[in-house]
């Protein structure tokens, strides 16, 4: 996802974000454009689910989707 600066419209990168809600995620993000710098909030949010299947993931097939550690964060690395 693409986030640009809301001032110069350069490109940000999101610095840190955390959850407020289970569908929505409040994102700290700076502009990377070194003459603006401006460090501005946006929120994420899920607006509708396109295709709905109910189930839940399956553990041989999707292990990092079932980890006890943190069910609102994937380990992706």
């Amino acid at each position: 996802m693409l986030i640009t600066c809301p001032k110069c419209e350069s490109k940000a990168r999101i610095a840190t974000s955390k959850a407020i809600t289970k569908e929505t995620r409040e994102a700290y993000c700076q502009c990377m454009n070194l003459n603006c710098g401006v460090i501005f909030v946006t929120y994420t949010s899920v607006c509708r689910i396109i295709e709905p299947t109910g189930q839940k993931p399956n553990s041989d097939l999707q292990p990092e989707l079932c980890k006890s550690e943190d069910i609102n964060q994937v380990n992706m690395f």
